[in-house]
């Protein structure tokens, strides 16, 4: 079995309630225990970054339902690899929701996440997503 990780970003249809993402991870969560799929999702002010974590097929086949899922538009892979070790592996789904507190603890990230309209910060530099998720690995939401 090889690992592989994958890394998008994607803006919300509309902002999203507290309930709804709730309902969001737990849905991730259910389907991702049972396939081997770890991962963590951050979310600010419509703007989504997730990274996904599994057997290859297994991810690609997931990245490609969410990519039709209607909650999210212009939604962008901006990060994806063979890995040796999951980066994220106590989390069937982590989550963060993006605060303007967190903003000022993330060192290096503060510019873009004051603006996340924004993909090119990514885009030109994809290993700062995979930075920016690990950072709020130990500091999961909900």
């Amino acid at each position: 079995m090889s690992l592989f990780s994958l890394v998008y970003v994607s803006f919300s249809a509309h902002t999203m309630t507290e309930d709804e993402l709730r309902a969001i991870l737990t849905k991730a969560r259910t389907f991702n225990q049972p396939h081997g799929i770890t991962g963590m999702l951050l979310y600010r002010d419509d703007f989504f970054i997730q990274a996904l974590e599994g057997e290859q097929e297994t991810v690609m086949a997931l990245y490609e339902k969410i990519a039709q899922d209607p909650r999210h538009h212009h939604i962008l892979i901006i990060h994806q690899e063979p890995i040796q070790n999951r980066c994220f592996s106590q989390w069937s789904m982590g989550f963060n929701h993006i605060s303007d507190a967190h903003v000022e603890e993330v060192e290096g990230f503060s510019t873009f996440l004051e603006d996340t309209r924004d993909m090119r910060f990514f885009s030109t530099q994809p290993s700062r997503a995979t930075q920016l998720l690990e950072s709020f690995k130990d500091h999961v939401y909900f």
